[in-house]
């Protein structure tokens, strides 16, 4: 191990002690923890010799000697909103905020809470789900979450619930130099339905290293939206892990416009017959953001699809990197799996690195994937002036018509509309500075 490295693990291992003595968990969570912080110390900080990480510089994050976050006031006007009804939860440094929070009446046994409180209140209905989702056993960071975290989200909807109003998750960070562990368990059992927007925003420089646990039963329909907005000084380290169940859909947006390092680590299993997913994501990266997209869909069931596409738009100095795999079993014949990385460079100086990768053991299948990766068309450019559109307008149209698809993929307006402005703003920045 590093000097580094360990001036980064061994404050963990003396905190860990006092954080459990804290603590009044149910055993079985406590046995879980300590698992978790195991499996940290046994992984260690990842290096650029490892190859899921070789394209991550983590340098930066390693050498500040993060805390624990505190408590502090937010001005409720700087919190994102959605211009419809919702059932709200914020998290301030990682803490229920239930002043800046809005419930209204949920259906049946329906819970949308904070999980710090569920657990205290609800343990048996959080211990069949959380930590049960398979994935990311190779992600320090999602395991430092599991030993770690104290509050976060729980959305639990019974069997053939819908949600008619979306729920809006916002995790919003304040004050300098803390380590942020946001937790979020999501399940909608048998034919239950919803849609969910997480944000993750805030100010000054923090680590935020959020775990997202998704269980999606038969038949069930998610719609979920992760926005990335982090504070310009941020680090964002962020993990979310599916399973799907038979006939289940689940349509994921990832959008990540923040943070000067952000890597976002998904994986998923359709474990049932006829499960089908989309992932749809857009990064907007600009100065010398670094921006990374690793991506694992394990088909494991017969006839499961799964449609993915991750779009990048790059100026300045910007970076992104998409590492995905689909990986299909021996026995999820019938299989129809797509992936495609595409990204835009607007400056010469931005770099984009794709590696999309198919590992398929049936024979029975349809998959595919590709990327591609280059600079505006000269010869759309010219059709828009020759017909009197000046060249800075021309350019935002093309930039805009190209990003504009990804966001044309969500179905919540308000949302669709908000971030639409955000892509506005954004390259209407850049070609004022360019």
């Amino acid at each position: 191990m590093t000097a580094v490295a360990a001036q980064f693990i061994d404050p963990y291992r003396d905190r860990f002690a006092t954080f459990l003595a804290q603590r009044h968990d149910p055993d079985v969570f406590i046995q879980r923890r300590r698992a978790a912080f195991a499996r940290f110390e046994q992984l260690g900080l990842p290096t650029r010799q490892q190859e899921a990480w070789r394209l991550t510089d983590l340098s930066a994050p390693q050498a500040i000697a993060w805390h624990a976050p505190s408590a502090a006031p937010v001005d409720a006007g700087i919190l994102p909103t959605l211009d419809m009804p919702t059932q709200r939860l914020v998290f301030v440094n990682g803490r229920f905020a239930p002043a800046l929070s809005r419930l209204g009446e949920l259906p049946g046994q329906t819970l949308v809470a904070s999980l710090g409180q569920a657990l205290r209140t609800h343990p048996e209905r959080i211990e069949p789900w959380l930590d049960h989702v398979p994935g990311l056993d190779q992600h320090p960071f999602a395991a430092l979450n599991g030993a770690f975290w104290e509050d976060g989200a729980f959305i639990h909807l019974p069997r053939g619930t819908t949600l008619d109003t979306p729920i809006h998750l916002v995790f919003h960070a304040s004050g300098g130099d803390m380590h942020l562990q946001p937790r979020l368990l999501l399940v909608l059992e048998d034919g239950a339905q919803a849609s969910v927007v997480v944000e993750y925003r805030g100010t000054d420089r923090y680590l935020d290293t959020p775990l997202a646990d998704i269980e999606l039963g038969a038949g069930a329909t998610l719609h979920y939206h992760q926005v990335q907005e982090e504070a310009p000084q941020a680090f964002h380290l962020g993990g979310l892990r599916l399973r799907q169940q038979r006939d289940s859909t689940a349509h994921l947006h990832l959008l990540g416009f923040g943070s000067q390092l952000a890597r976002c680590d998904l994986e998923t299993v359709l474990d049932g017959t006829g499960a089908h997913c989309t992932l749809n994501g857009l990064i907007l990266g600009r100065d010398r953001q670094f921006s990374a997209v690793h991506v694992r869909v394990n088909h494991a069931q017969p006839h499961g699809s799964s449609e993915q596409l991750f779009k990048g738009v790059l100026d300045s100095q910007a970076r992104a990197v998409f590492d995905g795999m689909i990986h299909v079993s021996r026995h999820a014949q019938k299989t129809d799996a797509r992936q495609l990385s595409r990204n835009l460079l607007l400056s010469r100086q931005a770099q984009a690195q794709a590696n999309p990768r198919l590992e398929i053991l049936a024979d029975d299948v349809k998959c595919s994937h590709g990327s591609s990766t280059g600079f505006l068309d000269p010869d759309a450019e010219f059709y828009l002036r020759a017909r009197g559109i000046p060249a800075a307008e021309a350019r935002m149209l093309l930039i805009h018509a190209f990003a504009n698809d990804s966001l044309d993929r969500i179905q919540l307006a308000p949302l669709r509309e908000r971030l639409a402005g955000v892509l506005a703003a954004r390259l209407a920045l850049d070609l004022i500075e360019g």
